[in-house]
């Protein structure tokens, strides 16, 4: 997918509108503004993030409206705009949903997250369409970001990028850092930019362990509060029966006294009655077996009473009850049934909680140092990093009048250093960034963690639909997520197929989040091992271009199908999955990206039947694919025919 020379004239043109942000700050006394850029020679794109100091003797006069992006598209009235994005992760059926607005002259279209989490609502992902043309933007701001796209009455489009709410005064010696902003230009059909931002993001903004670029693992998922002697009894099992997983997960609930996990944040020992011995057994057996150990914290909820909060109160930031946020201050843009999900997920996990300042540079410097040695004494080689709580009133209810917004900044860059830190001391350890399930996507956290857990939607829930479609919505943005739901005793290829992703976690046997028993001698193992080495089979297609071949739909009477292509290779996969109440046995499948006048030899890896196929055909005519049982699925694996003979 090379770029062509409109797409890097158009990044150009980009990298131009970038060294002109700093202008607008330039009658500012005593104000050093400057944009860190990169211009990419393989990709049409730029990135940049401002740097805003106060090079004088006095604080600066207050500054306000700071945007990372301001820039002006030259439109008319007649030109087509359609900004395409998604939902963000709210624990529900419709997280990462596809969404798209198109703006006419006058129009304006303003995003942001809500609560402080950087895609809690909203992904900080957009496609602009302009017609045969456009671009796509992300935003790297692991906090309260806002993006706003205006067409004026002529028809040209304003596109602005920033922190939500900031009205602040720098101290002399002060700077202060904003949000990285990447563009990415594209011609053709908008998919190009999708995958143009897929490739990049793999590329470049990938996570490296030892220097090799991350293959999100398949773990075996496994609830905290679980005796270590049942843990070290599924390890034995897992090697005896030799069940293919690379990691081995244990969450919440393995820390502090017994009670509620919840209550429990901020004492980060593990549970005598449950680990006596510590994690060293576990994690001991599992590298002699060659899996790794990924352990859950919640490094910035502190619950009152525990060690955190009794010694360094001066870390913390609290709300006062009586200034709790509500839906008015949110400016509504909440629907009613997301605001109460919302609102008793605050009150359920943040009454009487604080938040670790990671603004604070003591106090940054004590985790960093403390979870650095619990990642030695335990043997952790990834670190689930959770965030159950909803930052943004903290940080506002701790900036003064004349310093609105430095809170939040000062903590976004502190996070960035924190994670910075761990891995440059541990070189191979990887972050899973959870945050309730997938509510911390954005430029800056893919780089440095990856969400192993996209959506809290799978606690609970064992419906494949949401999930399909839960895919099919965050793969044009995030090449790299994971999921999981059930447990493979009771999954079966349809089941999987529905949850699988770049990453998987499955359960073998328990109930949730409660303490699992000893798994039984006659488990299904076979039939668990089977599934596992399927998908380890069709894994690495997840990392190729993005296609989706039907609709986004939660109607359990349709078909979800979607292609993963890597055009270097020759080959592709894809995924066809029908629904319970669907009452079609046929559907006929327009594969993308394929080259016209080549032979591609497709296999159904089910039925093991083959055809030939050009794949001109293969576009216009398309693929039939014919599933009979309710629900059903299909892979089916396609290669072009030469790399076949090989």
């Amino acid at each position: 997918m090379l770029p062509t020379p409109g797409e890097m004239e158009a990044a150009r043109e980009w990298a131009c509108r970038a060294a002109e942000q700093p202008r607008r700050w330039a009658g500012v006394e005593g104000l050093s503004v400057c944009a860190e850029t990169v211009v990419y020679d393989d990709f049409p794109a730029v990135e940049w993030t401002l740097y805003l100091a106060n090079e004088g003797r006095e604080d600066t006069s207050i500054l306000e409206d700071i945007q990372a992006l301001d820039a002006l598209l030259p439109l008319t009235a007649q030109d087509p705009c359609v900004v395409h994005y998604a939902n963000g992760a709210l624990c529900s059926v419709h997280d990462f949903a596809p969404k798209q607005r198109t703006l006419t002259p006058n129009g304006t279209l303003r995003l942001r997250p809500g609560g402080g989490r950087s895609s809690s609502e909203v992904l900080p992902f957009f496609n602009v369409d302009l017609g045969g043309r456009g671009f796509v933007l992300a935003i790297g701001w692991t906090g309260e970001w806002a993006a706003e796209f205006t067409r004026d009455a002529q028809g040209r489009l304003c596109v602005r990028v920033g922190v939500d709410h900031a009205h602040l005064t720098l101290h002399p010696g002060e700077e202060i850092r904003t949000p990285s902003v990447l563009l990415v230009s594209w011609e053709g059909d908008r998919w190009r930019g999708q995958n143009l931002l897929r490739r990049l993001i793999l590329k470049h903004h990938r996570p490296a362990p030892h220097g090799k670029p991350l293959v999100p693992p398949l773990c075996n998922g496994n609830w905290g509060g679980t005796p270590a002697e049942v843990h070290l009894d599924n390890i034995r099992k897992i090697i005896e029966h030799k069940l293919p997983f690379e990691v081995y997960w244990i969450d919440a609930e393995w820390f502090g006294k017994p009670g509620h996990w919840m209550e429990n944040a901020g004492n980060w020992e593990p549970r005598e009655d449950l680990y006596p011995d510590g994690f060293r057994p576990i994690s001991d057996l599992l590298h002699a077996s060659g899996m790794r150990f990924l352990l859950w914290f919640e490094p910035e909820r502190v619950a009152p009473g525990t060690p955190i909060a009794e010694e360094h109160p001066e870390w913390l930031l609290e709300v006062p009850p009586d200034q709790a946020v509500t839906w008015a201050d949110y400016g509504g843009h909440m629907s009613p049934e997301e605001w109460v999900y919302w609102e008793s997920k605050r009150n359920q996990l943040n009454a009487g909680d604080r938040l670790f300042n990671l603004g604070d540079p003591d106090a940054r410097r004590w985790l960093t140092d403390f979870l650095s040695q619990k990642i030695d004494e335990f043997g952790i080689d990834c670190l689930r990093w959770d965030s159950n709580i909803a930052q943004l009133e903290y940080w506002r209810h701790a900036d003064p009048p004349d310093r609105l917004g430095i809170t939040e900044i000062r903590y976004i860059e502190g996070q960035c250093a924190l994670w910075d830190e761990l891995l440059t001391r541990h070189p191979g350890l990887t972050i899973d960034n959870c945050a309730s399930g997938g509510r911390r996507i954005d430029l800056e956290s893919i780089r440095r963690s990856t969400p192993l857990w996209r959506t809290d939607y799978a606690v609970g829930h064992r419906d494949p639909t949401p999930t399909q479609c839960h895919t099919l919505g965050l793969l044009p943005w995030v090449p790299l997520n994971g999921t999981g739901g059930g447990y493979l005793r009771d999954m079966d290829r349809y089941g999987l197929r529905s949850v699988m992703c770049a990453s998987l976690a499955a359960g073998l046997h328990g109930h949730g989040d409660a303490q699992q028993p000893l798994i039984p001698e006659d488990y299904p193992f076979a039939h668990a091992r089977a599934l596992l080495e399927e998908y380890l089979q069709i894994r690495e297609y997840f990392l190729g271009d993005f296609y989706p071949l039907t609709e986004y739909s939660l109607a359990e009477d349709a078909w979800m199908a979607y292609q993963l292509d890597r055009p270097e290779a020759g080959d592709g996969l894809v995924v066809v999955l029908k629904r319970p109440r669907s009452p079609f046995t046929r559907a006929v499948l327009q594969l993308q990206g394929l080259q016209s006048e080549v032979e591609y030899e497709v296999t159904n890896l089910d039925a093991n039947e083959t055809l030939m196929r050009r794949g001109q055909d293969l576009r216009e005519e398309g693929l039939p694919v014919e599933l009979t049982h309710n629900p059903d699925s299909a892979l089916l694996r396609y290669r072009r025919a030469e790399a076949a003979l090989r």
